[in-house]
């Protein structure tokens, strides 16, 4: 199976980089992480929003190129992925819809070695606020897939 171009973007620039700048990132993170980790002295959990705008409906990714995609994911996620670099753990809960009816979450992260915690609070969290008793608008009439769909159905057809 062929990847997206844009796997095929981030590969070919991540076997640009030498051992030499591997090593340098690595040293940054680990400064990065001991001014970090500071607040852990006091709070065990930091929540954050998992995104700082609506999700966008798939087709709007379709024609983005590589550059553009990632823009778009550091705009969207600027808690998140930072998070990510450091190599903590985290977890992303659904915690409800926004106006259109698209989901939206809240991300917890804690210090290393805290996955424990942070899965037992989302699955607190997730039973409170009920959401997988909940369902999204139907989200499935976009462009895209509608034409997967409707792909999809002509072949089940052509098998029945």
């Amino acid at each position: 199976m062929p990847y997206d171009e844009r796997t095929t973007a981030n590969l070919r620039i991540g076997r640009l980089l030498s051992q030499d700048v591997l090593r340098k990132a690595r040293a940054h993170e680990t400064a990065v992480q001991r001014r970090i980790s500071w607040i852990f002295n006091l709070v065990d959990v930091i929540v954050a929003p998992t995104t700082a705008q609506p999700p966008p409906l798939t087709h709007e990714f379709d024609r983005r190129g590589w550059s553009a995609t990632e823009r778009a994911a550091i705009a969207a996620c600027p808690v998140t992925w930072p998070w990510n670099l450091l190599g903590w753990p985290s977890i992303n809960v659904p915690a409800g819809f926004t106006s259109d009816g698209l989901p939206i979450g809240v991300q917890l992260m804690g210090p290393a070695d805290s996955e424990p915690l942070l899965i037992s609070l989302a699955a607190e969290l997730e039973a409170i606020t009920g959401w997988a008793a909940r369902q999204p608008d139907v989200w499935w009439t976009t462009p895209s897939q509608t034409d997967a769909a409707q792909a999809a159905a002509a072949i089940n057809a052509l098998d029945g």
